[in-house]
This record gives structure tokens, C-alpha cells and sequence, in this order.
């Protein structure tokens, strides 16, 4: 079944067609690359495919991708030539001279190799009109159309396909002959010698075979594969869907068994599916036009990664892995880029996404905010005199003191150094002194615990972000550090 094309938005789209029965196709699947001149069954162009199969990481054959090119432009050369032929070993002109000569036969052609030939497709539906009375051979001379030609034929594959020429006797030039020849064998040996012919049993057989390697490739890839049709309600509108065919691989990813799945509707198996599945389904099997996602189910508590497109309306196909594990380590890994090492706080980049989030969930909503500016006093001298462990130490204390005196809805970070930022979500300005009255109750609780090596203290500054006069996060950083460094000042001359 072809899953995809380039004339996909076509009217003569290949998708949701078979081309089994194609000699290009029985070889790609058998794990050679197939190569075929024939009719186009969709497009009825002539044309020379090229096939080879598509493996897996573990180099099992999955399927079969082609390329078709046109042989219009191809049989141009031929044209100054009109009695010029190329021929299957049966006869058939496939490219000729003259246009209405193709998919004639050049001699006879016996009933049985005709409806054999007609079975295949290979060269169109019609009988094959013959030209000539007889085969010829090279060096033939006939009578054709009341005039005397003289016949040159050249085999060039071991399948029996042929370049004919017949030129009037009496132009009959041996280096035009040669001429000839020599340039219709040079625009036909880049695909002619690639020509497969395969007989009608031999066919049958393959076609036999590649259902049964398709049915073992649906059996045995690591993927998960579901078929289903949607379901629609009274306004035409996706509102469930039924499963149709699963695959072993969709049990082990899913936890869900195959008989309580088939003729089943998703909100029949797993009622708790979110709308947004449904609805991206249905447009796949509406429209036809595939989509690729990952996305998280509550239901099954995975997030899988999928592909769906549409074998037929009213129906789509879903390719999908689980990669839950994959999504834990991005988190992991995104929430080590936004977390201060030593404190566990937020670092300055987690605070300024989460801070610009919040300021426009505050411009929305119409809620204020207060933003804390802080530094840890003394942090050098601790250094200095005590070792820069317990310079960490001291930050690890302050960062605790700054836990238990805002709440968990609060923005806490380090932004480095012996700097803090807290974000205080829904706050009026007027409590800003509240916060300042409770930090320093911590402060000093602290303090007095026994064994201290040294006192902290933690000036800081204050700044009210106003939703009706909105401004930068860095504007409040800017206010509340200048209040800060001024209480920092007022200590230093207090304690002077």
C-alpha cells in the first residue's frame, strides 16, 4: 500500500494504491534494487522505475521506495528516425519513431503472450496490433507500406530486448546505418540493459511472497501500529474513533491488549482520552493529509511520538514510540539549565523566563507584584577569614532563610555571587513590609542558634511592579537594587 508520494494533492495520486504486482516492486522486496519500463497504471505515462527497499536500524526490509522518471524527453533522439524501434523480446515497441507505433507489437504476437502481457499491465490494457507480417531478423529486407526496407537489429540484454531500424533500400548508407544504430544504442544503454521481464507465474508467486514478508514485518517492527476509522457525529465532526488492526508492538507500548481493542471505540477502551487526539485524527482521516507529533496521554501516563496518515477517507494508520524516557531527560536537563548548583534555587536565566511570564500573567490579570533585591552581607570577609566553603555554606543558609520566609508560589533565584531575587506574585505594595519584617524574624532566629562562626545579615530593596503602569523586568531589578545598595550604605555609617 503506498503510504506516500509527490503527486500526493494530485487527482492521480498514488497514495492508497497498490503497485504489488509490479516486477520492481517483488525485487525491491526481496532486498535488491528492481528496475522496470512499463505503462504508469495511475498516470498511463510511460516510464522506467527504479525501486529498492527501505530497511530498518536492524536491516529488516520495512518496505519499498520508487522513483519513476518519464521516457517522453528520452525517445526525442528518436524522432529524425521514424522506423527506428526499441522492443521487448516479445516485440512490443516501447519507444519508437513515430508515437503512434508504441504499444504496437513490430511482428505477431501469439494469443497466450499477448493475454499474458495484458495481465501485467506492463504496456497498457489494449491488444497489440501488429506491423509487420513476420519477426525479423538482422539483414532482413521487407516490403512495408509499398516500399523496401532493410532491417538492422541489434539485441542488447540478455532478456531479448532489441533496437530496430528499417531504412529504405535505397538510402541505405553503411556509416549512416552505423550512425544510427550507435546513437539510439548510446540513449538506450543507460536503462535498456536494466530491463526485467518477468513471466506471469513467476509473478503470481511474488505477489504471494511479499504479502507474507509485509505481514511479518506488521508482526515484528519495534514501532506501534494501529489502524482505525473515524467516527463522526450528527454535525460531521471527529468525535471518537474504532480499532480496526493493531500490532504486537502497539500492546507492549500501550499495556493494551489486542482482543479488547478490536471493533472497540477509544472512549469505549480508554475513556479519559483528551479531545485534541481525536480531533487531530479526524483531520488526518478527513483531508487525507498526514501529520507527524508527540504529545502526552493521560490515560495510558506516556508521551509517544507519532505519525498518522490515511490509507482511505474515513480511516488513518498511526506509526508511533514511546519516548517518556526521552522526555524525563529533557526535563532533567532543562531544569538543571534553569537551577543554581550550589543553593537549589533558580539561577538568573530560570528567573528572568519565569519572572516575563509572570509579568504578563500580571498585565492580564490586573494583579501587582513586589520584586526583592538582596545581598548577603559580608560574604568576602567570610571568605577571607573562614575559607570560601564557608562562604558557600553562609549562601545555603541565606537561601534556606529565603524558603521559609516567602511563600512556594514565590519566584526564588540566586543571580549570582552573593545576589537574590524574589518575585512575590499577587502582592500589594503595602506589604512589602511585611515580607522585610518576617525576613529579618528568620534572620535573627538563625543567628542565634548555637556555634555560630559569624552573623548574617542580608540587606535588601524593594520595588512594586504596577500592571496599569507596566515596566521592564529589568527596570524593577534596576529600582529595587538601587533601595537595596542605599540600605547597605546606611548600615555601613550606622555601624561607623
Amino acid at each position: 500500500m503506498t503510504i506516500a508520494s509527490s503527486n500526493r494533492n494530485a487527482s492521480d495520486s498514488f497514495v492508497g494504491k497498490s503497485y504489488q504486482f509490479r516486477p520492481y516492486f517483488i525485487q525491491a522486496i526481496k532486498g535488491t534494487p528492481g528496475r522496470y519500463f512499463a505503462l504508469g497504471a495511475t498516470s498511463f505515462k510511460r516510464g522506467y522505475y527504479a525501486s529498492h527497499p527501505v530497511k530498518d536500524s536492524k536491516g529488516r526490509i520495512i518496505g519499498v521506495v520508487v522513483i519513476k522518471d518519464d521516457l517522453d524527453v528520452e525517445e526525442v533522439h528518436m524522432v529524425k528516425y521514424p522506423y527506428s524501434f526499441v522492443v521487448d523480446p516479445n516485440g512490443i515497441i516501447f519507444m519508437s519513431g513515430k508515437k503512434d507505433m508504441n504499444f504496437k507489437s513490430l511482428w505477431p504476437v501469439g494469443r497466450e503472450t499477448q493475454l499474458a502481457l495484458l495481465k501485467s499491465k506492463q504496456f497498457g490494457t489494449k491488444e497489440f496490433e501488429a506491423v509487420l507480417p513476420r519477426e525479423v531478423a538482422d539483414g532482413t529486407e521487407i516490403m512495408f507500406d509499398g516500399n523496401n526496407y532493410l532491417v538492422s537489429r541489434k539485441v542488447i540484454n540478455s532478456e531479448g530486448w532489441s533496437i530496430v531500424l528499417m531504412t529504405t533500400t535505397e538510402r541505405v548508407l553503411i556509416y549512416k546505418t552505423a550512425g544510427v544504430i550507435i546513437t539510439i544504442l548510446m540513449c538506450a544503454l543507460v536503462v535498456v540493459p536494466l530491463i526485467i521481464n518477468y513471466k506471469t507465474s513467476i509473478m503470481a508467486e511474488k505477489v504471494s511472497e511479499s504479502e507474507m514478508r509485509f505481514r511479518m514485518l506488521f508482526q515484528n517492527i519495534t514501532s506501534g501500529f494501529a489502524l482505525h476509522e473515524i467516527i463522526l457525529n450528527d454535525d460531521g465532526q471527529p468525535c471518537n474513533y474504532r480499532f480496526l488492526e493493531v500490532n504486537p508492538a502497539f500492546e507492549k507500548l500501550t499495556d493494551l491488549k489486542t482482543g479488547e481493542l478490536i471493533g472497540q471505540t477509544v472512549l469505549e477502551v480508554m475513556p479519559g482520552t483528551e479531545p485534541h487526539w481525536i480531533e487531530s485524527y479526524g483531520r488526518v482521516a478527513m483531508t487525507g493529509n498526514p501529520i507527524s507529533f508527540d504529545n502526552y496521554s493521560s490515560s495510558l501516563g506516556r508521551h509517544y511520538e507519532c505519525l498518522a496518515y490515511s490509507p482511505r477517507r474515513g480511516q488513518f494508520a498511526v506509526l508511533f514510540t514511546d519516548i517518556t524516557d526521552r522526555k524525563k531527560m529533557e526535563d532533567q536537563i532543562l531544569a538543571l539549565s534553569i537551577t543554581d548548583q550550589l543553593t537549589g534555587l533558580h539561577n538568573r536565566r530560570g528567573f528572568l523566563s519565569l519572572a516575563g511570564q509572570q509579568l504578563k500573567l500580571s498585565d492580564r490579570n490586573k494583579n501587582g507584584m513586589l520584586l526583592f533585591f538582596a545581598d548577603l552581607d559580608l560574604l568576602k570577609q567570610i571568605n577571607d577569614t573562614l575559607g570560601h566553603e564557608e562562604g558557600d555554606k553562609a549562601l545555603i543558609e541565606a537561601s534556606n532563610i529565603f524558603r521559609e520566609t516567602f511563600r512556594t508560589s514565590d519566584i526564588i533565584a540566586r543571580l549570582g555571587g552573593d545576589e537574590f531575587a524574589i518575585l512575590v506574585i499577587g502582592a500589594d505594595e503595602a506589604n512589602s513590609g511585611i515580607f522585610i519584617a518576617r525576613l529579618q524574624q528568620m534572620i535573627d532566629i538563625w543567628n542565634n542558634k548555637e556555634n555560630r562562626k559569624y552573623r548574617l545579615s542580608i540587606s535588601m530593596g524593594c520595588s512594586y511592579y504596577d500592571p496599569e503602569n507596566a515596566c521592564s523586568i529589568d527596570e524593577l531589578i534596576a529600582r529595587a537594587d538601587k533601595l537595596m545598595y542605599e540600605q547597605k550604605q546606611s548600615r555601613k555609617i550606622t555601624k561607623a
